[in-house]
């Protein structure tokens, strides 16, 4: 029971041949559905936020501190991560302030700008004994009008890209998007088993929301380990919210919200579910 590094839970996964759901954080009502979820399954989980929100939580302690306490509370296993960190000096308050993976996001720069800028978070992660995940290709915005086509991973950079930055997870570009798909999701499983036969480090697939999950088993057989869920829990959360104010009154916010916790609690224990079926 407690907050590992993100790696060594991931390295972990691998060997059982199942991915772990990595979870968006937005507020102490869906941390506890989190740590809720991940005790009923017995499987590890990772909460992650990116400074958006866990600013207005009170910045990276304040949510540290709610992580602990609910990962003490229901007894599981579990890494605390920063979720797109935009800038190194992210990087070193989350580091500081008790996360134990990091994300230094700079896959939308050329390769050279992505490697110096991984290198130096990976340094600043590696001097905190926790670790760091960095993105290679860019995964772009199921609401903008860029093709997610457009930035897929390379595998001509892989190897060069983990040997230069030292990273311990690594985010691919394969065809998901953040958000909602504006077209019928299709991933690169060939880039994917391509990309897997080069490195050894634990793969993550960013935009797991409304990817089918043949689709996703299929990549978790193939080494992806890492799942990122945001807008699947949330539109649960917010399903909630709808029923709630159909039905109860706001005056009451301790059982106005019970609608959309058990909504979204529901949903990620069946993410997590899914995820850790092991793939035959």
């Amino acid at each position: 029971m407690g907050l590992y590094r993100m790696d060594t839970l991931l390295r972990q996964a691998r060997s059982q041949k199942i991915a772990l759901g990595a979870f968006e954080c937005w507020d102490s009502i869906n941390i506890q559905g989190i740590a809720k979820a991940s005790a009923a399954c017995k499987t590890p989980v990772i909460f992650q936020a990116t400074p958006m929100e866990y600013e207005p939580m009170g910045g990276p302690a304040a949510l540290t501190n709610m992580v602990q306490f609910y990962v003490e509370k229901y007894g599981i296993d579990a890494a605390l991560h920063l979720d797109h960190g935009g800038t190194l000096e992210q990087v070193e308050d989350c580091a500081r302030n008790g996360f134990t993976s990091v994300m230094l996001d700079a896959s939308a720069a050329c390769f050279e700008e992505n490697v110096r800028l991984s290198a130096a978070a990976a340094e600043i992660a590696h001097a905190a004994n926790i670790s760091l995940e960095a993105e290679l290709g860019h995964v772009t915005g199921g609401d903008g009008g860029e093709d997610a086509d457009s930035a897929l991973t390379v595998p001509a950079e892989v190897v060069e890209f983990v040997r230069r930055t030292k990273v311990d997870c690594l985010a691919v570009s394969i065809g998901t998007v953040h958000g909602e798909y504006r077209g019928k999701p299709e991933l690169h499983l060939d880039l994917l088993a391509e990309i897997a036969s080069l490195v050894d480090t634990p793969l993550v697939l960013h935009g797991g929301s409304g990817t089918p999950i043949d689709q996703l088993h299929k990549a978790i057989k193939l080494g992806i380990t890492k799942i990122n869920i945001c807008t699947d829990i949330h539109k649960a959360f917010l399903a909630g919210i709808a029923e709630a104010q159909a039905t109860l009154t706001p005056s009451l916010a301790g059982n106005f919200y019970r609608p959309a916790a058990a909504k979204m609690t529901a949903k990620t224990e069946e993410m997590i579910r899914l995820f850790s079926t092991e793939v035959k």
